[in-house]
């Protein structure tokens, strides 16, 4: 097969012939003297057959109505979608499926309605980021606190974040929104400045400064909707007003819009969200981004979106209009961060995804109910965007679309694999616990993460067990390369980054911009889940010895007279506390995307109050083991609860439920 190698600043010969023009660019020496060239792995990697492409239409047509009427219906379901594919500089096919308003059976028309294809909107602002490198006005390797006026990142670190880091997901901040990300309604929508600024995330790692290694990936909303913000301030103008005089215009996009709300014109067709609750459809209404538009306000026909992908396959340009050089458009697209040469890269917004040999670069994009892809395979000239607008189980499918519509037109032959001779060995050093990256670490939202953790298990045969770092599901890997495994039955590949004595400690996936990290055995989850379920259980079991006892405390020692009630009462408020947790996620966490409930607040005290009543009891157990006061049994019992009550609270603390730290 055919391997493409791109070097880390752009293809070879780009480099050797326009290097005045890239450094201009913003490129620096150091990039540029770096190597983050794709390898495919001989033998693992997938052999493409001969590929035959899209040929008709009549074809095409027929394919996408079998996919999506199984997906749909099946593997759903879907209220409407939407699949657009344009080649060699026209579009190629494009049709609607299901309805963008079910209740007046309004169908789903490509050219009329609107979808909103969340973070495939970040490409609009990594456009507009590299329209300003290109005039100069932005320097994609200086500290981005240069271009920021009312407020600054704090340097944490010595490396500042820059746009490469904005646009790579590098710049190690952590990543949150509950309570922020959306807003309810159009009067709670904040300027993007004002909204950035109130919510500035904390740098939980240094910038990443060697793009040879993704291990320090994480996914950053806030980082998108600062490059937003970059744009406005350097420009002069709104981000939206930027949008859409310097990328909609030119590319004749008339229905699409950052803006919210809608206009009233747009308004009209813009398609339901759905959810699919009790054997119907459900609208729930439109989705305001709030401030982080520039990270996924969009709202797009999809014919407008053709227009966008045609643009960029055509090296920036669409007829008459163009948004980007060709020399910008071709840096735009080059492998910019590789977290292992025979992996998935990230180019400058665009990121990778090589299915049957081929390298495609696009975005995907998920709100709550929207679900999209844009894929974008440049040799071929050709371009697929799809989008459903219903979450649930049907959030695949535009997923699963994009890999159907590969494996159809670019075939390929998958080897077989067979793990190596010593593999039992090689698999014990990356066995454990590892959990994504993409957290906040400092707020409660930390909770969120408890049940992002997963297992790597070494198996007999000698393959590794572990789910897809993507969708979840449970594969076998097999090692192909070092510390680089591949799925057994998929072209999916993911690679370990060892740490002192070759032991895995950083796992890199199919998705570059998201990496994840060995997490020690007393930060996980489980174990946390079984010390509160133990706890629990004491609690429940002081609760009713403080009450059967209770007489006999009367006419105990003075001292020890409040030991039961004191533990009991702090067992009371720990076991409200997840009680109050649950009613509120029990509401739907959606909800929680748009406001904190008051109801998380009161929750949130109870473990407070606690705290006094829990070294209480740690006083009460010393006094009773110094004393002899009660039966040994009774010690015992005593001892074991307050000690499960104080390690309920650093599970908390751990967590960062203890106390009122909110985003």
């Amino acid at each position: 097969m055919a391997i493409h190698h791109f070097d880390a600043c752009g293809p070879r010969v780009l480099r050797a012939r326009a290097l005045p023009l890239l450094v201009a660019l913003g490129l620096s020496q150091a990039c540029l003297a770096g190597s983050l060239d794709y390898q495919a792995i001989a033998g693992a990697a997938p052999e493409p057959l001969p590929a035959r492409g899209p040929t008709t239409r009549e074809e095409m047509e027929a394919f996408l109505d079998g996919f999506m009427s199984v997906q749909m219906h099946s593997g759903g379901p879907v209220a409407g979608a939407m699949v657009v594919v344009v080649k060699d500089g026209a579009v190629f096919f494009e049709k609607g499926y299901g309805y963008e308003d079910t209740d007046k059976q309004v169908a789903v028309d490509p050219e009329q309605t609107l979808f909103r294809p969340g973070s495939v909107s970040k490409l609009f602002t990594w456009t507009a980021v590299m329209q300003l490198v290109e005039q100069g006005k932005l320097d994609l390797d200086a500290d981005v606190n240069t271009y920021l006026k009312d407020f600054k990142i704090p340097a944490t670190y010595p490396q500042p974040i820059t746009l490469r880091n904005l646009l790579t997901h590098t710049p190690g901040l952590e990543d949150g929104g509950v309570g922020y990300l959306f807003a309810e309604s159009e009067k709670n929508l904040q300027p993007l400045g004002q909204w950035l600024a109130a919510h500035v995330p904390v740098r939980v790692r240094p910038a990443t400064t060697d793009f040879s290694s993704g291990a320090n990936a994480s996914y950053s909303n806030w980082g998108a909707a600062l490059a937003g913000y970059i744009v406005e301030t350097v420009s002069g103008m709104p981000f939206d007003d930027y949008v859409e005089q310097h990328i909609f215009v030119p590319l004749g996009m008339t229905r699409s819009t950052f803006r919210e709300p809608l206009s009233p014109e747009l308004a009209q067709r813009m398609s339901g969200g759905y959810s699919f609750e009790e054997g119907r459809f459900e609208s729930k209404g439109f989705e305001f981004i709030h401030a982080a538009g520039p990270a996924g306000s969009l709202s797009a026909t999809g014919a407008d979106m053709g227009k966008f992908m045609l643009a960029h396959l055509q090296d920036g340009a669409l007829g008459e209009g163009r948004i980007l050089s060709p020399a910008t458009a071709r840096l735009m697209h080059t492998r910019a961060m590789s977290p292992d040469p025979a992996l998935n890269g990230g180019a400058l917004g665009f990121y990778e995804t090589w299915i049957n040999g081929h390298r495609i670069i696009g975005h995907g994009g998920d709100t709550t109910h929207f679900h999209s892809v844009l894929a974008l395979l440049p040799e071929a000239k050709l371009g697929l965007f799809a989008s459903v607008n219903t979450g649930g189980k049907g959030a695949r499918t535009s997923y699963a679309l994009e890999k159907a519509f590969f494996d159809h037109y670019f075939p390929a032959h998958l080897p077989q694999l067979k793990p190596p001779a010593d593999a039992t060995t090689r698999n014990a050093r990356y066995a454990g616990s590892y959990r994504g990256l993409r957290q906040t670490y400092t707020t409660f939202e930390k909770a969120f993460a408890a049940g992002g953790d997963f297992k790597v298990e070494p198996m007999p045969d000698g393959t590794l067990m572990m789910p897809d770092p993507i969708f979840g599901d449970p594969g076998r890997w097999s090692e192909v390369g070092e510390g680089v495994y591949r799925q057994a039955d998929d072209d999916v590949f993911v690679a370990f980054k060892a740490g002192a004595g070759g032991r895995g400690m950083d796992l890199v996936g199919p998705f570059p911009p998201i990496a994840a990290t060995r997490i020690a055995w007393y930060e996980s989850s489980t174990l946390h889940a079984v010390i509160l379920g133990i706890g629990i259980l004491l609690f429940i079991t002081t609760v009713v010895s403080a009450i059967r006892q209770r007489r006999a405390d009367r006419a105990g020692a003075p001292d020890l007279r409040w030991a039961r009630p004191a533990l009991a009462l702090a067992g009371v408020l720990l076991i409200a506390f997840l009680l109050g947790i649950a009613a509120v996620l029990g509401t739907g966490i959606e909800k929680l995307i748009y406001h904190i409930p008051s109801a998380f607040y009161v929750a949130l005290a109870l473990p407070l109050i606690a705290v006094p009543l829990v070294l209480a009891a740690v006083y009460f157990t010393w006094q009773l083991w110094k004393t002899r006061a009660w039966r040994v049994g009774a010690r015992l019992h005593y001892t074991f609860a307050a000690l499960a009550a104080f390690a309920f609270l650093v599970v908390l603390n751990y967590w960062n439920l203890l106390g009122y730290r909110l985003g």
